[in-house]
């Protein structure tokens, strides 16, 4: 990893579940040295009730893994010592609890005053919301998201809309990666740490702006809503938003009259999205969805027909870029996790092809990193302070 911009970069993840684990496991894809503390009863939640998940492995592939209890004194300590080694912390407790440890921004920053420090949380470290917990569906909820998702959606009124996809986690560990950067760069330049305050609601109502100024006007612009076109076997997805996309969509169609159509008209057009794609169904009805997406990308119409998620791992877009990473996890062999999606001119964005188990380098961390003994390391396993696993790994 020597020519990966972050490394010689060392960072001590607190996170757990995803937001805070995406970000992390991006900052080791460019190159960092990421250790992860987990509570060494069960480790992070994402590992299950077996120690070790799929999600998990996707999450945290390269990291490497100290199993510590923080609600001890002594690994207060120890976790202590290793942030003051460490360039960047990470962290996505409720507000409040790493201060209970000792481990907060405030309490580090005189030591440390270069130290890159994110905090991650459902509604941010301030506010008469901030100590609420949070997950995904409750941040969805709460930002607005699905309201504006549900508008138009029939049964609203009845039960809303809910979210397999955990949009906020993802979204929210991307915004922390690049503030992260951020805080680098202002260190290089002005030698001054940082505190990042990230909340996942704000990031959720990023997605939303169109909405949010539209709720504000008298008279609100139209804010347009996509619809599929059905084919003979399937759907296809176009987006006719400018006039030139449009006349070639109608040229294609040879529905020149659909271009003085008042409903279709520049300005219009937003609110008969809906109607536009029935017209389009009379000509992509009689296609094949291969047959229509081709005759579409021929033309310049922006198209795409809906993926198969399988089909993505030999997808000739993925191949070529690269976009998924081999890892071997046990029990479960080797499968594929999505790479960094970012690439580099001068680097890999691949990540790590290993993932820890639970506390799998606790030995190794303690007795580099702190120095400790083996006497010392074996006295704080017994006491429960540590879990030291026997599972070993080649690290790249």
């Amino acid at each position: 990893m020597s020519n990966k911009p972050l490394s010689g970069y060392t960072v001590i993840d607190f996170s757990a579940v995803y937001a805070g684990p995406i970000c992390t496991r991006f900052l080791r894809d460019c190159g960092a040295e990421v250790i992860k503390i987990e509570p060494p009863e069960m480790g992070d939640l994402t590992r299950g009730a077996q120690g070790m998940t799929p999600a998990f492995a996707h999450f945290n592939a390269g990291k490497r893994s100290l199993a510590l209890n923080l609600k001890t004194a002594e690994g207060q300590q120890l976790a202590g010592a290793l942030v003051r080694q460490a360039d960047i912390v990470v962290q996505n407790f409720r507000p409040g609890i790493m201060a209970r440890f000792g481990l907060d921004h405030d309490s580090l920053m005189p030591q440390q005053p270069k130290l890159v420090y994110c905090s991650i949380s459902g509604f941010g470290q301030s506010g008469p919301w901030n100590d609420r917990a949070a997950f995904a569906p409750i941040v969805h909820a709460a930002s607005g998201f699905d309201t504006v998702f549900a508008a138009g959606q029939p049964d609203f009124g009845e039960r809303p809309p809910n979210w397999d996809i955990m949009v906020a986690d993802m979204l929210t560990g991307a915004y922390a990666f690049g503030a992260i950067q951020t805080a680098l760069l202002g260190r290089e330049r002005f030698g001054q740490g940082e505190h990042l305050d990230i909340s996942m609601m704000e990031a959720m109502m990023s997605l939303i702006p169109a909405q949010l100024q539209a709720v504000q006007m008298e008279k609100p612009l139209p804010i347009g809503r996509f619809y599929p076109v059905r084919t003979m076997d399937g759907f296809v997805m176009i987006t006719p938003v400018t006039n030139k996309i449009f006349q070639h969509l109608c040229e294609l169609l040879n529905r020149s009259e659909l271009l003085k159509d008042p409903r279709f008209v520049y300005g219009k057009r937003t609110n008969h999205y809906r109607e536009l794609a029935t017209e389009v169904e009379q000509w992509s009805c009689t296609l094949s969805t291969k047959e229509c997406v081709e005759a579409l990308n021929a033309v310049g119409v922006p198209c795409s027909d809906y993926a198969r998620l399988e089909d993505l791992f030999d997808h000739s877009q993925c191949l070529e870029r690269e976009s998924f990473s081999s890892v071997s996890a046990q029990p479960f062999g080797e499968f594929l996790i999505q790479s960094l999606p970012i690439k580099f001119q001068n680097m890999s964005s691949k990540s790590a092809s290993w993932v820890p188990v639970l506390g799998q380098h606790s030995q190794e961390i303690l007795s580099t990193m702190l120095k400790l003994s083996t006497t010392e390391i074996d006295r704080l396993h017994c006491q429960g302070i540590i879990h030291c696993s026997e599972a070993e790994v080649s690290l790249p």
